[in-house]
């Protein structure tokens, strides 16, 4: 049975796995997070927030003090809960409008009232997560559970659309990270008449659901995968994540605001998948001069496994040396050049360094080396957790399955109130139109662009464009031992 929830309007109609799921979620992040690995008390500092704001909880009475006090935990056993399926043409939903209380702002938040009436027009959407709800156990799989807190923030974005009179019928189904599966959920009726599709998480997936919308000329959102080159003729295909070429431009553009091309290094391993990421570099410089035949940045080029690095002959006395490094696979290479770079500051060399997302998980690295070095990273995610919108978004989320939303929380809800009005607004058509409507979320923003992967090749099609990629990344300092917006 499909993991299933249809929503039009104000009405709902809950599968019951869907419900159960979201149960289970609510109970197993809020007992001692179970699933987040042990992490050292020094380097968890880097993830936290100036001010991330209370979280309001249950207030009950303690009869040992006299006083009342906030619970924020969720005590008590769990019911064991039997479900059964009715037909809805016996057992007809419970009418609601799915309402909630609060003001918005800036047209992104929780009680975003930025588009009050609605079109009137119902839409159908189909979202293909990897629930895993056939599978058993006392713990829950990594694939499900970024799904399910997916979902939990989507679920938060129906009813906010609602109450805004935006009319969807949604359909949420599991895919069990099955490709035999999602060939039968293609045969369904949901697929069919859907408007939208959003899902899925594995590539094979993803390819699968890509082609289906290729051929029937659907809207497909892809929340997760990054990769260049899965679509090709595909205008409908729209990746929510920006892939390595954005990341990568993004670093350059923010670099040459400070420094000149003399002043930049590219340090990769001699391997062929990090030396082809140096030409996204090269190429993002060249637009910048202008010019296909302007001076190039340097390259430092390290033999694998060679943890002893020689970076002083690529210095520059007197002046800022910035070193960009799109390696992210081994921590230990990583590790080693930031010592060396650690040494020659230790001199009075003035160094940055730029680096890839990845590097704000890494446990060898010292975060004294990020402080003195001033890194920087690219990050496709950053929320402001001082800013009333997440505030909001967090209460609300903490209210409803009493624990905090994850970053694939706030994923789930950015692209389901995003694309919920896009679809309200430009039905079937959307892909066409949201290039040009840039949109504050609470994540970041998105920036959609029309992709050609191979321009020589189409330079006669006017209009042509192989998919749509949200390209807005943003570059993040480490200071004062956590990540935050570089200027």
């Amino acid at each position: 049975m499909d993991s299933k929830k249809n929503y039009t309007g104000n009405t709902n109609k809950w599968r019951m796995k869907a419900m159960l799921l979201l149960c289970t979620f609510a109970f197993f992040q809020t007992s001692c997070d179970l699933f987040k690995p042990a992490q050292d008390s020094d380097k968890e500092k880097v993830y936290k927030d100036e001010d991330l704001g209370e979280i309001q909880g249950t207030k009950v009475f303690d009869p040992e003090t006299g006083t009342w006090r906030t619970v924020r935990e969720v005590n008590g056993p769990v019911d064991t809960i039997q479900w059964t399926t009715l037909p809805a043409d016996r057992f007809p939903p419970i009418q609601s409008d799915g309402s909630w209380s609060g003001v918005g702002n800036n047209g992104t938040g929780p009680n975003d009232t930025g588009n009050t009436t609605g079109s009137g027009v119902k839409h159908s959407v189909a979202v293909v997560l990897p629930f895993l709800a056939n599978k058993g156990g006392t713990t829950i799989d990594d694939n499900s559970l970024w799904a399910i807190n997916f979902y939990a923030g989507a679920k938060l974005a129906f009813e906010n659309l609602a109450s805004q009179g935006v009319s969807l019928d949604v359909s949420v189904m599991d895919s069990e990270a099955s490709t035999s599966k999602v060939d039968n959920i293609l045969k369904g009726v949901d697929m069919q008449k859907a408007d939208l599709v959003i899902g899925a998480y594995k590539r094979d997936n993803v390819e699968t659901l890509a082609d289906f919308a290729k051929q029937n000329k659907k809207p497909f959102v892809v929340p997760y995968t990054a990769q260049m080159g899965m679509a090709t003729d595909n205008p409908n295909y729209i990746q929510v994540n920006p892939s390595l070429k954005s990341h990568c431009e993004a670093i350059t553009r923010h670099a040459r605001k400070k420094y000149l091309t003399s002043d930049i290094v590219l340090v990769v391993q001699n391997k062929p998948e990090e030396k082809e990421r140096l030409k996204y570099f090269q190429q993002a410089n060249a637009v910048i001069e202008g010019s296909a035949t302007a001076s190039k940045f340097r390259e430092l080029i390290v033999p694998p496994n060679s943890r002893d690095i020689n970076v002083r002959s690529y210095l520059k006395t007197g002046r800022t040396t910035v070193f960009i490094v799109p390696s992210w696979a081994d921590e230990s290479f990583v590790y080693s050049l930031l010592r060396q770079l650690m040494m020659v500051h230790s001199e009075g060399e003035d160094i940055v360094v730029y680096g890839m997302p990845q590097w704000k998980d890494y446990n060898q690295v010292d975060f004294e080396f990020y402080e003195k070095l001033n890194v920087h990273i690219s990050s496709a995610f950053y929320v402001d957790y001082a800013d009333e919108r997440v505030k909001q978004f967090r209460q609300k989320y903490f209210d409803t399955f009493g624990t905090v939303p994850s970053e694939e929380a706030f994923l789930g809800y950015d692209i389901m109130l995003y694309f919920g009005k896009m679809v309200d607004k430009y039905g079937k058509d959307l892909a066409q139109r949201i290039d040009r409507d840039d949109y504050d979320v609470l994540h970041g923003r998105f920036n959609f662009e029309r992709v050609v992967l191979n321009p020589e090749q189409h330079k006669e099609q006017s209009g042509y464009f192989d998919q749509l990629e949200n390209v807005y990344v943003n570059i993040l300092r480490f200071q004062d031992f956590q990540f935050r917006p570089a200027e």
